[in-house]
This record gives C-alpha cells, structure tokens and sequence, in this order.
C-alpha cells in the first residue's frame, strides 16, 4: 500500500501543471535535435555537432515519433528518469544501510524541490543523476559497466561520481576491468561521427585548468545554489550524520560523503561556465547520509525533518502552480524565467500563426539561430510545409537576404524578437502582432513586416 501511495505522490508532483514554465533554451535545442533524428537516423549524431553526448536525445526520439506535444514529452521522460532515481536512492540506501534509511531516503527525494524542479524539465540532468545513482548501486562488473556508459552517453562530466563507483567493493578488481572495457567501448562508438572532436572542443567553453583563483568564492556560489534547494535543516542533519558517522567509524558514511565533496570540488576548481542543475546528482547522496543521521538522532532527527520538509512541501506548492513566486535562487530565476532564454510568449505565437490562413506561404524569423529561438518554435512546425522558421541571428539592417527573399516571392513575413536585443531600423515596416513580457526583464515582441 505504502508503494502505491508513494508512486501516486510521484505521478502526481512530476505530472500536475507540466507545461506551467515555458520552454527552455536547452529544452528547445535538445527537443529540436531529438526531432531530427527521430525522423531521419542520418540525424543520429547530431547532438555532438555542439559537443553534447546523445543518450538523452536517442531516448526521445522513438516517443517524439507517436506525435504528441514535444516539450511535454521531453518533460516527461525526465519524470520517468526521476523515477528511477528514487528507486535508486531506496535500494543504494537498503543495500548499504537498512530498511528505515531507504525508506526515509526515498520519501524526501519525493518531495526534495531541487530534484522535483528537474525531473519536470526536459534536461539531461534527470537521467544523468538516476543513471549515476544505479551505477554507485551496481558498483562492479557488467551491470556497472552498462549504467556507466549510458551515464556518460548522458553527459561526460558523470566521470567524476564514476570514478568512485567501485570503492565499495575495491578489490575486485577483475569485475571492475570489465566495466572500465564496457565504458571506453561504449564511449568510443562516438568517434562515428565526423564530429567526435567537438566534444573536447565544446568543454574548454566551460571547463578551464584548475586553478585556486576564485575557488573559495565559486565554493561558496556552490554552496548557496545548495542551500536554496535542500534548506538549513536537511544541511544541518547532513552535518551532524558525518560527525555521528566519524565518531562511530562508520566507514560506509565516509565514503558516501566522497560522492559530494570531490566532485563539488572538483568542478569549483575547473568550473568556467557552471549552473545549479550541475549540483544535482549530489543530492541522492546528500539524501542517504542526512537520512541515516535523522534515524539516529531521535526526537532531534525528527524536529530537523518536520521542519524541513514543510518548507520543502511550500516549495513545491509554488513549483507546481506558480513557479515565479517559488523560492528558486537568482541564478535559476534568471535563466527560466527573467531572461531571453526563457520562452515566454512562444506558445501564444504557435497559436497565432496556427490559425492563420494557408492560402499564402509565411516565413517566421527569429533573432538567433540556435536554443529558445529559433528552435522553441521549430520543433512546432516540422510538420507544416506552409509555415517556415528562419533562425536569421542578429543581421546588420535588421534584414537578412532570406527575409528580404520572402518578401520579393511574395510571402507574409513575420519577426520574433526580443526588445533591445534586436534592432530594426524601420519600424515603419513593422506592425505589431504581439508583445509578451517576462515577470522581469526582457519584453518578446512579434511584428508582421511589410
């Protein structure tokens, strides 16, 4: 019974209001990807054209096939990787500990806001941190060997939690030569493609040699993103299980602990370009150790997850009717929902464009040519010969050779852009179709140009 509940709990936090944020730069640009290919294998590699490693986008295909709203399926595939993640965290958690731990563990990361907020986003990160929870679960042989190369199929950077799968069981060495082979074949079927390179070439844009300059403020960066996810007292029974599990030499504890700390430090000391969402696969091991702790900790254990989770639960109360107002960090805030990433205002133009008459061909350019605009709209459109997305960047003039050609054929011609990024130096050839504000900053505008 209790299985049901909590699978009801899920269902209904993943699913509720799943369209309530608006499409993503990299939602859009992973959607777009996962569209090609799913209707052209020649596409099976186009992911690694930007650096980025294609599980995730192999896995949405086959479901973009059956035609079904594309954001929502991208979105709800990260609900079924969150999924996994929970059961991962019960049976780590068992395996390693008891009953009571894996089930308090698996409990909280149902309501955990940090992996509520990405298991609704269709991101890699849901299916990297289940991948990367399964993979510590297997530990050795065959079975870590699969979970490992899905996981860096998902995202390379999962080397750094990989690395430490197998200390659990550390002497068996013969098994966990059979995962590193499983992994480096795996991984080396990549080099297929002619653009194989681009990987190492996309991670010098975020990654840089170590290096201590800033490492003490990017730590406590690091450390701000967390505690607006997780709140001072899971952090503080987080604590108070690491000095229990030192005090009794509880091995499996330390170790534990190893999962968060090297890679948190490793990537504070190589980080360039980094996000929140880069923290996530430590919170399963965040979860198993504070949950370890409460259990120990009685009445006191008890008072830190009473009061935990009921600032979760206002969180998620907010994440899943009116995610503005939840008390996301700046860092988040500004890239879901104040900035031009965040796609505000595309759903109202699919409409719009939709409804139009098909007795002239348009053409719909964007600023840009790659993430919220154009691909936000082109994974619409795919499959409506008369209406064309045109990714134009930001032309000197305001008008690039293929707007200029679909007015001389005679087409309607149509501008998505946001104000003050895009200039048009004849606004007298405008007409306003739409405008569309973020809650703060940039306002998305939609003309007719004639």
């Amino acid at each position: 019974m209790i299985w049901i509940a909590a699978l009801l709990v899920f269902g209904f936090t993943r699913l509720v209001n799943l369209d309530l944020i608006p499409i993503f730069a990299d939602e859009a640009i992973y959607l777009r990807w996962a569209q090609l290919l799913a209707f052209d294998w020649r596409h099976l590699f186009v992911p690694l054209t930007d650096g980025k490693t294609p599980l995730f986008m192999w896995l949405l295909a086959p479901f973009l096939r059956l035609g079904f709203d594309p954001l929502l399926t991208g979105r709800i595939l990260s609900a079924v990787s969150g999924l996994g993640t929970v059961a991962g965290i019960y049976f780590l958690a068992k395996k390693l500990f008891d009953q009571k731990t894996a089930c308090l563990a698996a409990g909280l990361a149902l309501v955990q806001p940090f992996l509520l907020f990405y298991n609704r986003m269709s991101l890699t990160d849901s299916l990297l941190t289940g991948l990367i929870v399964w993979s510590v679960y297997f530990g050795t042989g065959v079975k870590l060997g699969i979970t490992a190369a899905l996981a860096i199929l998902v995202k390379p950077s999962a080397l750094s939690y990989l690395i430490l799968a197998p200390i659990f069981k550390i002497k068996a060495w013969r098994q966990h030569l059979t995962a590193g082979i499983i992994v480096i074949t795996v991984y080396n079927l990549l080099r297929l493609s002619d653009s194989f390179y681009m990987i190492k070439q996309r991670s010098l844009d975020y990654l840089q040699g170590p290096t201590l300059q800033h490492w003490f403020s990017t730590v406590q960066v690091f450390g701000g993103w967390l505690l607006s996810y997780l709140g001072w007292p899971l952090i503080f029974a987080f604590i108070l299980a690491l000095i229990i599990g030192a005090k009794f030499k509880e091995k499996k504890i330390g170790i534990l602990s190893l999962f968060i700390l090297l890679p948190f430090l490793a990537l504070a000391a190589v980080g360039k370009i980094v996000y929140p969402r880069y923290l996530l696969p430590m919170v399963p091991f965040v979860l198993i150790i504070a949950s370890w702790g409460i259990i120990r900790l009685n009445r006191l254990g008890l008072l830190l997850i009473a009061v935990g989770v009921l600032s979760w639960l206002r969180f998620d109360y907010y994440l899943l009717t009116d995610p503005v107002k939840a008390p996301l960090h700046l860092a988040e805030k500004e890239q879901f929902f104040y900035d031009w990433s965040a796609g505000y205002g595309l759903e109202e133009i699919r409409q719009y464009l939709l409804a139009l008459p098909t007795d002239k061909k348009i053409v719909v350019a964007t600023e840009g040519s790659f993430g919220t605009l154009p691909n936000g709209l082109e994974i619409y459109f795919s499959g409506h010969p008369n209406i064309q997305i045109l990714g134009v960047g930001f032309p000197a003039g305001g008008m690039s050779s293929g707007m200029e050609q679909a007015l001389s054929e005679v087409k309607r011609l149509f501008l998505v852009a946001n104000k003050d990024r895009y200039t048009f130096p004849s606004p007298d050839r405008l007409k306003l179709v739409g405008e569309y504000p973020r809650p703060k900053g940039q306002t998305l505008l939609f003309y007719e140009i004639y």
